[in-house]
């Protein structure tokens, strides 16, 4: 097939191109050139931004098209007119933030998810163009976007198009930092740091997905002609069983403390960011990452072992300790949490 992966040199769309390669594809990705990745050979690149010229594109004929960096309708609308009626399936990459609130288990297709609001839209209005390629620009408004590019593409192509409403990415190459900052952090564990804060209690949920799993569904949607709406998350795990995991495959012989949430709050320490894979205690968020992902394995996606994602997110942060993490304790943070 002719496959147009848009966002090509990010994380999941250079899974997305290398998953084509590999099964034999024709491949060509579109990217403003502000990520750098090596490509396969014979992938083939167009330089352009998707809010501003196209016509690098235009008269294309495109059998597949992946879109991995649409964050508000009317990039999707402008995509789509520019490649023209010829598309025989489209794969938008939205989120589970579409659902807004996760005050209830199992969130799945089915459950009602609020479209964007005129002041969701006036966010888009008020970025300038350099800035619309970042999902952090968007803030609050990230997840309404996303249903609204949903609908978007739903309205424009019909059984043709198909939502992936994906989960959090991990793997070697994740510009995130929240589960290359465990992996770090205990692979490091030795001396006067072998101790480790985490967030109890141990069972903890964890909701986490390999990026080329992702990658390899989206493909299967574009084989199968799966239409519509998918959760693409890994299944819920225990954070004690996946900082086990990690020592394991580390080698690493940490002592893990865990830390009550009243203690995390006294201390001022933020979950999420300060403390990656804790989801914040506030109610709409205490099934974030605990969302369905039913219909998508009845139709194929799996996923794999932990620790095949662990090995090689390990072996590529070794290689790059000198790269400061964005999320994460400080060790004066840990002090305020264990002494």
């Amino acid at each position: 097939m002719r496959c147009l992966v848009v966002g090509g040199t990010g994380f999941l769309g250079g899974a997305i191109a290398d998953a084509l390669v590999a099964s034999g594809h024709s491949t060509t990705i579109l990217s403003r050139g502000q990520t750098v990745r090596d490509t396969k050979p014979g992938v083939g690149v167009v330089r352009a931004d998707r809010y501003g010229d196209l016509s690098a594109i235009s008269g294309r004929d495109f059998d597949w098209v992946f879109d991995t960096c649409a964050f508000s309708p009317d990039a999707v609308e402008r995509l789509l007119n520019v490649l023209g009626d010829g598309i025989g399936r489209y794969v938008m990459i939205s989120s589970i933030s579409a659902y807004g609130t996760f005050s209830a288990p199992g969130l799945n297709e089915e459950t009602p998810v609020p479209d964007a609001t005129a002041d969701d839209l006036a966010i888009v209005a008020g970025l300038a163009p350099d800035k619309r390629g970042s999902a952090i620009a968007y803030g609050a408004s990230y997840g309404p976007l996303k249903r609204a590019c949903e609908i978007t593409a739903e309205q424009m192509l019909g059984p043709r198009a198909t939502a992936l409403r994906a989960g959090l990415l991990v793997g070697a190459g994740d510009y995130s930092d929240r589960l290359t900052w465990w992996v770090r952090r205990l692979d490091q564990a030795h001396g006067d740091r072998a101790r480790v804060p985490a967030p109890a209690p141990p069972e903890r949920p964890v909701q986490i997905i390999d990026v080329r799993d992702v990658a390899r569904f989206a493909l299967r949607c574009a084989a199968d002609n799966l239409g519509g709406i998918w959760n693409v998350t890994g299944e819920p795990q225990p954070l004690a069983g996946l900082l086990d995991a990690i020592s394991d495959v580390s080698g690493s012989s940490a002592e893990v403390i865990w830390v009550v949430e009243e203690a995390i709050a006294t201390a001022g320490i933020e979950p999420w960011v300060d403390i990656p894979l804790m989801a914040p205690s506030d109610p709409e968020f205490r099934y974030f990452l605990q969302v369905s992902t039913a219909k998508a394995l009845s139709a194929g996606l799996e996923c794999r072992p932990i620790r095949e994602t662990l090995s090689p997110l390990l072996m590529w942060d070794r290689e790059r300790r000198n790269v400061a993490l964005g999320v994460g304790l400080t060790p004066q943070q840990e002090i305020l949490l264990i002494g």
